[in-house]
């Protein structure tokens, strides 16, 4: 009887170090998940957020979010000129990220975003504006303690009415 009582007690402490350790285990876990949704919103918005006054900005920013063949690509390019004689600008807000792989030195994710475009028209001067909501998928890597994206996707794009918007805003926040 003494001895089922030691078991017992023996598997009680099992159980409640194994249990804290699990606790700690996800605790971490979504800590990075997290970690890794904001890494990824701040390159979508970054990457899709442009301001034909101030084109320098645009890249810097997206050097300090990327790594490897994306951040030689950013190095590397120049500023569309027509971007410059459309004035264009472009707003990107994310509206959803999931998080769809997790490991100790990388990630996978899923962004949804929405993104207002501005410029002029060159035929007719006119201001022109467009809606449109993408979807993105982008890989990271983690660079000490940063995650940072190393390859993207635009898995696709629609244009967006109004009305529209709202609905796919409603659909997203009902998950």
């Amino acid at each position: 009887m003494l001895a089922l009582a030691g078991l017992a007690g023996l598997l009680l402490v099992l159980a409640v170090v194994s249990g804290w350790q699990g606790t700690t285990r996800l605790t971490d876990r979504s800590d990075e998940t997290a970690a890794v949704e904001e890494a990824v919103r701040s390159f979508v918005e970054a990457y899709g957020t442009f301001d034909f006054r101030d084109p320098e900005s645009y890249r810097q920013r997206l050097l300090t979010l990327t790594t490897g063949t994306v951040r030689e690509a950013v190095a590397a390019s120049q500023v569309d000129p027509v971007a410059l004689g459309q004035q264009r600008t472009m707003t990107t807000r994310v509206v959803a990220v999931g998080v769809t792989a997790l490991s100790e030195d990388g990630a996978t994710a899923s962004v949804t975003a929405e993104q207002l475009r501005r410029g002029t028209d060159p035929a007719s001067g006119r201001l022109t504006e467009e809606r449109v909501l993408q979807r993105v998928a982008c890989r990271l890597v983690r660079e000490g303690d940063r995650w940072l994206v190393a390859e993207f996707r635009l898995l696709s794009e629609e244009p967006q009415r109004p009305e529209a918007q709202n609905e796919e805003r409603r659909r997203v926040a009902l998950g």
